[in-house]
């Protein structure tokens, strides 16, 4: 696991105003670093623990500026007059982001003190008091970054602020005990009941994943569930049946989260010249989605569809 300063978080971005992160209006903290290399990610760029480069090429015109500032000569023109980027040489410095007049250029990963967030935090408090919402440390894996998180969350709830985790759980048990007396709810991924499949769709088996999720429901922590549905990959009935059955038996369940397969991350892929594994896998009919909501809603348990 990267080693992270606790008192600078990395960050992409916090995005105001989310309904699906949570109970209410949340600002949502995406914190860069994940152990997982989920086939479907639609956030790639929150995968690596430092800070990547997206290049739009339809924003690009051309003009060499970015060419002349790179110091480690990671950029050219390719066949197409368009510039292409050596990912191999290429430090991340931000300096063609700079130069660019178009903004084809992206630095995506920003260090920020943990007063900083706070305040910036801080001031949709009202959102959050009149919604029932606060704030949610998601990511990429946001326990990666799990003494930073503690110090974020203890001063926004000391501000009597409602505070929210969303994690995939492939980290070790203390990392959840750094943060989890600041944290009054776990957004806890389920993404499949077969160690098998878990290992060929995410990189890692599900066994870590599944120990934490007891161990939270043993400290009476309370969950939501989320079951990200990919078609033809995790949705069959079998799978279905032995996710519910294993959280059936967690005793702080809320509430499931379905999360349908999208492809609004697809073009990210591109712009951070990754292969996108999935390639023209269609997303779920709505008829499909309430399907699917109803084969788990038999279990008894609320469901939610997008969180």
């Amino acid at each position: 696991m990267p080693l992270f300063n606790p008192d600078l978080g990395l960050i992409s971005h916090v995005q105001k105003y989310s309904t699906k992160d949570g109970p209410g209006i949340r600002d949502t903290v995406f914190l860069k670093g994940c152990p997982l290399g989920c086939l479907w990610c639609s956030n790639p760029e929150l995968i690596h623990p430092h800070p990547d480069l997206l290049h739009t090429h339809s924003k690009c015109v051309s003009c060499g500026a970015c060419i002349d500032v790179c110091p480690h000569q990671a950029l050219s023109f390719g066949s197409d007059n368009i510039i292409v980027v050596d990912r191999d040489k290429c430090t991340v410095c931000g300096e063609c982001a700079v130069a660019c007049p178009e903004g084809a250029f992206e630095l995506i990963g920003r260090e920020i003190p943990v007063d900083e967030l706070t305040a910036e935090l801080l001031k949709d408090e009202v959102f959050y008091q009149t919604s029932g919402g606060g704030v949610t440390f998601s990511g990429g894996e946001p326990l990666y970054q799990a003494g930073f998180v503690r110090q974020v969350a203890e001063q926004v709830k000391s501000a009597g602020v409602h505070t929210a985790l969303d994690t995939a759980g492939e980290v070790s048990w203390c990392r959840f005990e750094e943060v989890l007396d600041v944290i009054d709810l776990v957004l806890y991924d389920i993404k499949t009941g077969d160690r098998a499949l878990h290992q060929r769709l995410t990189g890692r088996d599900n066994d870590l994943i599944l120990a934490n999720a007891r161990l939270l429901a043993v400290r009476d922590t309370p969950l939501h569930i989320r079951l990200v549905m990919v078609p033809g990959v995790n949705d069959d009935l079998g799978d279905i049946k032995a996710r519910m059955e294993f959280i059936t038996e967690l005793d702080t369940v809320k509430q499931i989260d379905l999360l349908p397969y999208h492809r609004y991350g697809v073009g990210k892929y591109a712009r951070l010249g990754m292969d996108y594994s999935l390639g023209d896998l269609a997303e779920y009919s709505e008829e499909q989605i309430e399907e699917l909501r109803s084969c788990i809603a038999a279990y008894g348990i609320p469901v939610t569809i997008g969180g």
